[in-house]
């Protein structure tokens, strides 16, 4: 078997469309919740295509996350599986990787499975991944959220470079943030939230239970029609207050990890 293997910063009109085939033939075999970022900002990506470079058969993206952390997102076409493809993309991107001196540590890389993914856990055992944690994938309707009210003013920071916008829900009484949370804008009108977080101050004073459910409202407000988070199953008490606020589990997603001294 011949392959030929590109590195590139972004992908043409055709790329994407090829991308999305290998995704539709991977979800028809095996129903994954998990997507590829096509679009996302600072992602490099590593396709795997035919010798005649006319066919993309796997396609690998790095993600940076921070100077010394990276995700990847992979999918090879359920035809060419078995057949080296993912191996070799991830041998190319290893190569992008920045040294553990430049950046003053390890360099870790994570890759997510959900529980379908079935085919992908070998692999990822192969190369030396190890299981790190375990996250619960929760979605939510906006649309039955009433109008923004109560006690709580929110602001909004300009969206950064990949349009990512912070919201802190501010005191009453002090106009201090009680309240942070990072939404990331989605296809469709979805959103995704991350790093929630109550000041340290009020952690278990009940506060995130009085400022969320208006946060939710807030970004109905903004258009949104749907929200997604994640986080860590052992955190009952976030999961009951996500699931108090109409969220559901959509499902479980495995991290494991590389890391490179």
């Amino acid at each position: 078997m011949t392959m030929k293997l590109t590195e590139q910063r972004q992908l043409n009109k055709a790329e994407q469309e090829a991308v999305r085939g290998i995704l539709q033939r991977a979800h028809q075999k095996e129903p994954f919740s998990l997507t590829f970022p096509l679009l996302e900002p600072r992602t490099t990506f590593f396709l795997a295509r035919s010798d005649d470079g006319k066919t993309i058969h796997s396609v690998l993206a790095l993600i940076p996350l921070d100077e010394s952390s990276f995700e990847v997102s992979a999918f090879t076409d359920p035809a060419c599986r078995r057949q080296g493809y993912f191996h070799a993309l991830w041998e190319k991107a290893k190569l992008s990787l920045p040294g553990a001196d430049a950046v003053g540590g390890s360099v870790n890389v994570r890759f997510a499975l959900d529980r379908a993914c079935k085919d992908a856990l070998p692999v990822l055992l192969s190369i030396g991944a190890r299981l790190v944690s375990e996250e619960t994938e929760m979605r939510c309707d906006l649309s039955d959220k009433p109008a923004p009210g109560g006690a709580f003013r929110f602001r909004r920071s300009a969206p950064s470079g990949e349009g990512v916008v912070c919201f802190e829900g501010l005191s009453p009484k002090d106009n201090r943030p009680v309240l942070r949370c990072y939404v990331m804008p989605m296809k469709d009108k979805h959103c995704y939230l991350h790093r929630i977080a109550v000041r340290k101050d009020l952690i278990g004073k009940g506060i995130g239970g009085q400022v969320f459910p208006q946060l939710l409202s807030v970004l109905k407000q903004q258009g949104f029609q749907s929200a997604a988070l994640q986080v860590s199953a052992s955190n009952i008490p976030a999961v009951q207050l996500y699931e108090r606020n109409g969220f559901s589990v959509s499902t479980v997603l495995r991290y494991y990890e590389c890391s490179f001294d």
